[in-house]
């Protein structure tokens, strides 16, 4: 009975343990083939927040290029333009997509050429110091 009770009260120790680890998370992402005279690409994916409460990416990190920057597509006098931005929200219990439309990280001096299927790794810092890995398939 006793042993019971440990393993029950252990288990109910360990849930928001797990749960935190988990609390934001990266999915389905990937990168755009780049063009064969360019050494940037595009990363795209799905950020889920698991919490109660708005988080931000404040910064992008990856061994495969030089440089990572979360950047925004907008259009600005009929023309679509690119910016750098210094952070971007993921709501309380909600996702924010990163996609060819608005929201993505370019990925400046490729260190290697990459294929498609290759994998790049990156790994999102939000504002609370969390970090949170990101493997990308590269695609057309």
């Amino acid at each position: 009975m006793i042993k019971a009770w440990i393993v029950c009260v252990a288990a109910v120790f360990m849930i928001p343990v797990s749960a935190q680890n988990a609390a934001v998370v990266a999915r389905d992402a990937w990168v755009r083939m780049p063009l064969p005279s360019k050494k940037e690409a595009a990363l795209f994916l799905i950020v889920e927040n698991h919490t109660p409460e708005k988080r931000k990416i404040v910064a992008v990190s990856t061994d495969a290029a030089q440089v990572a920057e979360l950047h925004e597509m907008k259009m600005e006098r009929m023309t679509m333009v690119m910016t750098p931005i210094k952070d971007l929200s993921i709501p309380a219990n909600g996702k924010t997509s990163l996609n060819p439309d608005r929201y993505h990280i370019m990925l400046f001096g490729l260190k290697t050429r990459p294929a498609i299927g290759d994998t790049i790794k990156a790994t999102l810092k939000l504002d609370d110091g969390t970090m949170v890995p990101v493997t990308a398939t590269v695609r057309k």
